[in-house]
């Protein structure tokens, strides 16, 4: 039982709890007026169902946006200006574009900016179609972030044609470091040294897949990271640079990953350039792929393994823990790479509470807003557009009732200006939608009584209002079924998308939450509101 607050009024001198306070701001409100407020509730959760529990009072920090960054393995399309309005659709939540795999394609033929060696030894170099991606990632309105991969295949003893292009190391790493400050140099000299010194560098990507990002030891990486620094720091000193995202570690697999080893490296290993202890690290970051049906422990298990790892060296106390490649990836062993269902609708802000409450500051997701090549929103576009709304606020401390990783009930809460927003959750790891519980999101505070709050918007996403990509599906089975094996899978998701290009737009669209949940009051002054929710739903709630 949740005892009331007690709370000294001012004017009369009366000792007074939470319900006496909201009759008197009702009074002069004319909001919930005595005469019309609502009967006292329990205080806890309704029958068989959840209690989230806002407070009003506690804040624990801001809203950041942590979406911000969109790894962009073919930069190509920024070279032709006409594509920009298209581009800047595509990837309308990023402000940066980290561009992966500048340096060497997925084919052992692109070796653009690697001439050869000159009689000096040094690398002979053409950056200029690098230097056309940049800039047109710049005209388009984003900063590019730089991967420094892959090793162009004439550097390499043995290039090897791998699932990403040449993962071999540099046979020569002079030469390598040749390559890679003139690279850095020839960005300077064309953009500035003020604007690139904003930019951040990243040396390659998951060291430790063997051998799909790179075939070399981890002692060759080790040596390959070094140089790599060495290289950039050289002609931009305080460049922001880290090692490349490792494989996540805590996921179980037939061989183990050496990728944390780096930080133990860079904070007590010989420097392979230098002679002496340490390399300079920015930033750490791990892969993080979760599947349809796969609970997410492992998220706070990983965050937690990286930071500890960090936290071991007082110097990388500091240094942020980034997811830089997630999203979800499988179903029952297939690749679906997203999901345009209620289920990623409501995965967002799952992993947007764990993203939160693990303190993570960026979370690179291959597709935020993707729905297999249209334009039309999905659910998981609206949660992106909530939280864009949302951002630059302060989050409000929030606990629940039910925090089952098969069935995550949740909120996230912040207020900004005189707005408060509440985006109620719940998540199932499995596909189906299972039926619906009641949930009860309480308002605390003594802040609460001080304020005349009244809910101005209130959305839905859900089963039964879950845009149109289950639809599509079944259309999309029925072309097929028509048109036979040998019909062209593309030419088919066009026809079904233009036939039906009207319906869909309508079934994209937002739902308002009808009936709105009524406000009532309890003995203790709390505020609930209370909903039904089936498996993958999501509420936003705005109040002012």
């Amino acid at each position: 039982m949740i005892r009331p607050r007690l709370k000294f009024h001012q004017e009369t001198g009366l000792v007074m709890n939470r319900l006496n306070a909201w009759i008197v701001l009702a009074s002069t409100t004319g909001f919930l007026a005595p005469s019309n407020l609502p009967a006292e509730e329990p205080v806890g959760s309704p029958v068989g169902g959840v209690e989230i529990v806002v407070d009003l009072d506690t804040e624990v920090g801001e809203l950041y946006n942590f979406w911000n960054v969109y790894p962009v393995t073919v930069q190509t399309p920024f070279l032709e200006e006409q594509q920009f309005d298209q581009l800047r659709q595509k990837y309308r939540y990023a402000r940066y574009i980290n561009c992966v795999r500048l340096l060497g394609g997925i084919d052992l033929k692109k070796d653009d900016y690697f001439r050869g060696v000159d009689d000096q030894g040094k690398a002979v170099c053409d950056f200029s179609e690098g230097l056309a991606l940049l800039s047109g990632i710049r005209q388009c309105g984003f900063t590019p972030w730089i991967v420094l991969d892959n090793v162009p295949a004439r550097m390499s003893k043995n290039p090897t044609q791998n699932r990403y292009g040449n993962t071999e190391p540099p046979a020569d790493f002079d030469l390598w470091s040749s390559y890679v400050g003139q690279f850095v140099q020839a960005l300077v000299d064309e953009f500035g040294r003020e604007e690139v010194a904003t930019w951040r560098f990243r040396v390659g990507t998951e060291p430790d897949l063997r051998p799909g990002h790179w075939s070399g030891t981890k002692e060759q990486y080790l040596m390959h990271y070094d140089y790599t620094v060495a290289a950039v720091l050289n002609v931009l000193p305080g460049a922001d640079i880290g090692p490349g995202n490792i494989i996540d570690p805590v996921k179980q697999r037939k061989w183990r990953s050496w990728g944390t080893e780096i930080i133990e490296h860079c904070a007590t290993g010989t420097n392979h350039v230098t002679g002496e202890v340490g390399t300079p690290l920015g930033f750490f970051g791990s892969s993080y792929y979760t599947d349809v049906g796969t609970t997410d422990e492992r998220f706070d298990d990983l965050v937690k393994l990286l930071r500890g790892k960090l936290n071991e060296y007082p110097q990388f106390a500091d240094a942020p823990v980034e997811i830089q490649e997630f999203g979800i990836l499988s179903e029952g062993g297939k690749w679906i790479v997203g999901d345009g269902t209620e289920f990623g609708g409501s995965w967002l802000p799952h992993f947007a509470d764990k993203i939160y409450r693990n303190r993570v500051r960026r979370v690179f997701q291959w597709w935020w807003n993707t729905n297999k090549g249209g334009d039309l929103p999905i659910p998981l576009t609206h949660v992106m557009d909530m939280l864009e709304e949302m951002a630059g606020g302060t989050r409000l401390s929030v606990e629940t009732s039910q925090t089952s990783e098969e069935d995550h009930i949740g909120c996230i809460a912040a207020k900004k200006g005189d707005r408060l927003d509440l985006i109620v959750f719940r998540h199932l790891s499995v596909r189906e939608n299972g039926q619906k519980v009641p949930v009860r999101v309480t308002l605390d505070g003594d802040s609460l009584a001080k304020k005349n709050w009244t809910i101005t918007r209130a959305d839905l996403l859900d089963g039964e209002h879950a845009g149109f990509m289950g639809e599509r599906k079944a259309d999309m089975e029925q072309a097929r079924a028509r048109a036979g094996d040998e019909a062209n899978a593309y030419a088919i998701a066009l026809k079904v998308m233009t036939t039906h290009q009207a319906r869909y737009e309508k079934m994209s669209e937002l739902h308002s939450l009808d009936p709105l949940p009524k406000p009532t009051i309890s003995s203790s002054g709390q505020m609930h509101l209370d909903l039904a929710m089936d498996g993958h739903s999501v509420v936003l709630l705005q109040l002012k």
